[in-house]
């Protein structure tokens, strides 16, 4: 596997982008962020960078060159009829809900042209509620803010370790901290709003859900698993009036039963992970490609499309 990886590798820093995109029949690939900053968040940087407006305009720009824009129902609708898209293309989206996609990709993009799809935690709209991780991330914030002695600073690790299961841990170490996590929603406001996503939606921007409250599904039972999805994906149609039900996995799609997709797939159109290329429950699952990697952007979708050519000649 690593030798196969180092011929990926290789191969792509030496072929062209455009003869790769030639190489492969038309797809559409799935490129994914969730938010651009350019300025530092408290609630998301002490955990990982995301791209700055720079950067991110830099890799739109790059699809932009070698593949066509297509909404979500585009995708839903070469699904249905079985076909591929006559040119290469992609689909953006967005986990999270976060406030960057409505004050600097929102605008960017309508420059441009293109539409994206923006996967929200119910739980979190309107800033209701904060996710775990960023709850996380905060206290990392607070204690390093303070200068820690070194024993202090080995409880980032600890506090980085923390479960979806154990979560309750965070809000009694913010007591300890006096980090006030009710306060920082009100103040910062850190998701959209109700209101924001609706201009979005009259704007050609696609709603879909990412569970209530971004748990790792593979440490839920089934039960709560589809409790998560139908609950997510039903507030998005009542609220967003969405034709369709489209998903996106909180985390990874990772370990996930064929049961559960069996079940869910009466609930839902499509559903989204993070596998880059694959697809699997009849072409109705779709990996999508992790855009946030600190690469360039030829070097993240190149290796997948020979990836992706190899496979299909070998299989």
């Amino acid at each position: 596997m690593s030798l196969f990886k180092n011929i990926l590798s290789t191969s792509t820093g030496i072929i062209p982008s455009e003869r790769l995109c030639n190489l492969v029949e038309p797809v559409i690939i799935h490129p994914f962020y969730h938010t651009v900053s350019d300025e530092y968040l408290p609630y998301i940087h002490p955990i990982y960078s995301p791209k700055n407006s720079k950067e991110f305009i830099k890799d739109i720009d790059f699809f932009l060159r070698y593949f066509e824009p297509v909404n979500i129902n585009k995708v839903l609708l070469h699904h249905k009829e079985h076909t591929f898209p006559q040119k290469n293309a992609f689909h953006l989206s967005f986990d999270d809900g976060l406030r960057g996609v409505y004050e600097i990709i929102f605008p960017l993009l309508l420059q441009k042209g293109i539409s994206a799809t923006i996967f929200i935690n119910s739980a979190f709209v309107d800033n209701k509620d904060l996710f775990y991780r960023h709850k996380a991330a905060l206290l990392i914030d607070k204690i390093k803010q303070k200068k820690p002695s070194r024993a202090v600073r080995s409880e980032i690790n600890k506090i980085l370790s923390i479960s979806y299961l154990q979560r309750d841990w965070l809000n009694e170490t913010a007591k300890i901290l006096e980090v006030d996590f009710q306060d920082y929603l009100k103040t910062y406001r850190p998701y959209l709003t109700i209101e924001e996503l609706k201009v979005m939606k009259t704007n050609g921007f696609t709603i879909g859900s990412h569970s209530i409250d971004h748990p790792l599904y593979s440490i839920l039972n089934e039960d709560e698993q589809k409790r998560q999805t139908i609950e997510s994906c039903r507030f998005v149609k009542n609220i967003f009036q969405e034709t369709n039900a489209f998903f996106s996995f909180p985390h990874t799609e990772a370990m996930i039963s064929k049961s559960f997709f069996n079940t869910i797939s009466l609930h839902t159109d499509l559903t989204f992970g993070i596998s880059g290329m694959k697809t699997w429950n009849n072409g109705k699952h779709i990996g999508r490609i992790d855009m946030e990697k600190r690469k360039k952007t030829q070097e993240i979708i190149n290796p997948l499309l020979l990836k992706h050519k190899i496979l299909k000649v070998f299989t």
